[in-house]
C-alpha cells in the first residue's frame, strides 16, 4: 500500500469522528442555562443531561438516543478508517457511502432537533429559549403565582459542535477525493496488465 493510494480525507475524517465520541461525552455541543442554576441543559448526540436547581434529571428515551448517536459515530469512524487504507477495493465504495454521510446527517438532525425542542418549550411553557445568545426572560405568571420574575437565559454552541461540522465537511471531501484515488488505481491496473513488448532485433 503506497501513501498516494490512501484517501487522506477519509483517514482524517475517521480520526476526528473517533475522537469526537469521547470528547462529546465530557464536553457538550450546546449549553443552556436559565437563571442562577435554576435550570441547565448540556447536550450532545452522545450525552445529554438536565438539572433543575442543581438536581440531575434523567430520561430513558434521551439515554437511548444518546446510545444510538454514540454507536453511529463510532461505526462511521471505524468504517471510514478501513476504507481510507483500502480505497480501491471492490467493497470500498460501499464503505465510503455508509461512512461519509452519517456525520452530516447527525449534525443536521441535531440542529433540527434542537430548534424543534426550543419551539416546543416556548409553546408549552411560554418561556422563550434562544438557540444562541443571552436574554432576559420574564417567567409566565402561572409559574410564579402572579409575581413578575425576570431571569437571565444563556445558550450557545460549544466547540465540539464546530469540530463535528469540520469532521462532516472532511468526510464529504473524502467522497470527492475518492474519484482521484479510483482513477489512479485504474491507471495502475492498466499499466500492470499491459503486455511487455520485446525490443525488435535489427541485426541478428
Amino acid at each position: 500500500m503506497k501513501l498516494k493510494e490512501i484517501n487522506w480525507f477519509a483517514l482524517v475524517g475517521a480520526v476526528l469522528l473517533l475522537a469526537l465520541v469521547p470528547i462529546s461525552l465530557y464536553f457538550s455541543w450546546w449549553r443552556l442555562i436559565i437563571g442562577e442554576n435554576l435550570f441547565a441543559v448540556n447536550t450532545s448526540p452522545v450525552n445529554t443531561n438536565f438539572s433543575l436547581m442543581g438536581a440531575p434529571l434523567t430520561s430513558p428515551l434521551v439515554w437511548a438516543i444518546n446510545v444510538i448517536g454514540m454507536l453511529t459515530l463510532t461505526a462511521s469512524g471505524i468504517i471510514l478508517l478501513i476504507y481510507s487504507v483500502f480505497p480501491a477495493k471492490s467493497f470500498s465504495m460501499d464503505l465510503l457511502s455508509f461512512g461519509y454521510r452519517k456525520p452530516l446527517y447527525m449534525v443536521i438532525t441535531y440542529v433540527v432537533g434542537l430548534v424543534v425542542s426550543t419551539v416546543l418549550v416556548q409553546t408549552f411553557s411560554g418561556i422563550s429559549v434562544p438557540v444562541s445568545g443571552t436574554f432576559n426572560v420574564v417567567l409566565p405568571s402561572n409559574l410564579t403565582m402572579g409575581a413578575t420574575i425576570s431571569v437571565a437565559v444563556f445558550s450557545a454552541f460549544q466547540w465540539p459542535f464546530w469540530l463535528a461540522i469540520v469532521a462532516a465537511g472532511i468526510c464529504i471531501a473524502a467522497r470527492f477525493y475518492h474519484r482521484r484515488v479510483s482513477f489512479e488505481a485504474v491507471n495502475k491496473a492498466k499499466t500492470s496488465d499491459s503486455p511487455v513488448i520485446a525490443p525488435s532485433c535489427i541485426q541478428c
